[in-house]
């Protein structure tokens, strides 16, 4: 018979939801990116892939289940203690749309609960998750799952129609892009039932992007990682890159570059990549992944907002800017709601200082790229525009935006400007 600890709270928790309700706790309470928390909280073994199920569903559905836990609460949900959100969160996500037995999912709701320091709140937990069903009374913002402000902005700009597809999309899970080196890498990865798909955005293909299907795990275990074979890169980022057109000789500066895909792309077409970032531990990773891929760079500290470095002059200069990161939320769905619409605005102000100090480095005859992952006209045009305004040495060549997007492929934009 098993004997009990003095002192010692058993509970029968399991490991990957427990990792979930932190992660999500993470997420709510602190601002915390969803991957960074639940690579922080996640266990080793088969309760990892549920971890990951129940807080990226959680967050793709937030305002469904909200709505769902809402009509039985007593008080405003956004009025509880974060972790008991989170368990409500999480339980009535795995009850409504997971594959559980909806008294396993109690039971659990209320052990997780214990599990997290929250035991108290083990009786509402269990009542409302008991209760819980689907609601039927939303807005159309809780349908979609996206907060009502960019909902709006969406259905303003493109329409009703393609809004929904979009948000609706962004509630699957996204798809793993490969950038592939050659053909026999293609066909060390296209193994055991894995597939390699090549990728269009907007009805043109991509080269070297495929679409990866039937592989289960972390993207480490695939065959040729460790040998440098691919890397993980969407394809619309690396349409941004191709606009540097590198070849061989060419010289070329990644301004923001962490963490790192688009200086692969560029270095791997034969140009001569130099990489600054203002964080020294984003830029290790750098380093770790180009040695991994065979690739050489060099690289440098710097804060854009400071002005120029004393790197020299570039024949291209990339500013993959810092921003709201709303055209990847399929990728990241906490993003959505870690976002407030002045963010725009303030996204916009650091980008154009950015963008001041990294083009000072463009030799005359030389362009400069700047990109943002957002569909937002604040950080993309608005931010060229005034760029263009105030630099009469500057033209613009050209454009590229992904958005809404057609297929699989996050949403950017990037404008190539040229300096006379």
């Amino acid at each position: 018979m098993a004997t009990r600890t003095p002192g010692v709270l058993e509970v029968s928790a399991n490991k990957g939801r427990i990792a979930a309700a932190r992660a999500l706790t993470s997420v709510d309470s602190a601002g915390a990116h969803i991957e960074e928390a639940l690579a922080q909280t996640l266990p080793k073994g088969r309760d990892r892939s549920l971890g990951w199920f129940l807080a990226m569903g959680t967050l793709r559905r937030r305002a469904e289940v909200d709505a769902s836990l809402s009509a039985h609460l007593r008080e405003p949900l956004a009025t509880l203690q974060s972790e008991v959100r989170s368990v409500l969160r999480m339980s009535a996500y795995e009850k409504l749309f997971g594959r559980s037995q909806a008294h396993a999912v109690v039971h659990q709701a209320v052990e997780v609960a214990r599990a997290i320091g929250v035991g108290r709140a083990s009786g509402l937990v269990n009542a409302i998750i008991r209760r819980v069903e689907p609601a039927t009374d939303m807005s159309r913002a809780e349908i979609l799952n996206h907060p009502a402000w960019l909902v709006a902005r969406w259905d303003d700009r493109y329409g009703v129609d393609a809004t929904s597809a979009w948000c609706m999309a962004n509630l699957e899970q996204a798809p793993i892009t490969l950038v592939v080196k050659d053909g026999k890498a293609r066909e060390r990865i296209a193994t055991d039932g894995r597939t390699l798909t090549p990728v269009e955005i907007h009805g043109i293909e991509v080269p070297g992007i495929y679409r990866l299907e039937g592989h289960e795990g972390p993207i480490p275990d695939l065959a040729g990682f460790e040998e440098g074979d691919f890397w993980v890169q969407d394809a619309a980022a690396a349409a941004v890159a191709d606009l540097a057109n590198a070849t061989e000789g060419l010289q070329i500066l990644d301004a923001c570059a962490a963490p790192g895909g688009k200086t692969f792309r560029m270095a791997s077409q034969g140009a001569t990549v130099t990489c600054a970032d203002r964080d020294r531990y984003r830029l290790k990773k750098v380093r770790r992944s180009a040695r991994r891929l065979g690739l050489t760079i060099e690289t440098h500290i710097h804060s854009w907002t400071e002005g120029p470095s004393q790197l020299g002059q570039f024949d291209v200069v990339l500013v993959d800017a810092p921003c709201s990161g709303l055209g990847t939320i399929r990728r990241h769905p906490d993003i959505k709601w870690r976002r407030i619409e002045p963010d725009l605005t303030t996204a916009a102000a650091l980008q154009i200082d950015i963008l001041r100090g990294a083009a000072a480095h463009v030799k005359p005859g030389g362009r400069l790229i700047y990109g943002v992952c957002s569909p937002e006209p604040e950080e993309g045009g608005g931010v060229a525009s005034t760029f263009l305004a105030e630099n009469g040495d500057f033209s613009m060549h050209s454009t590229l935006c992904t958005a809404p997007p057609t297929s699989d492929e996050d949403s950017h934009y990037a404008a190539v400007m040229v300096r006379q």
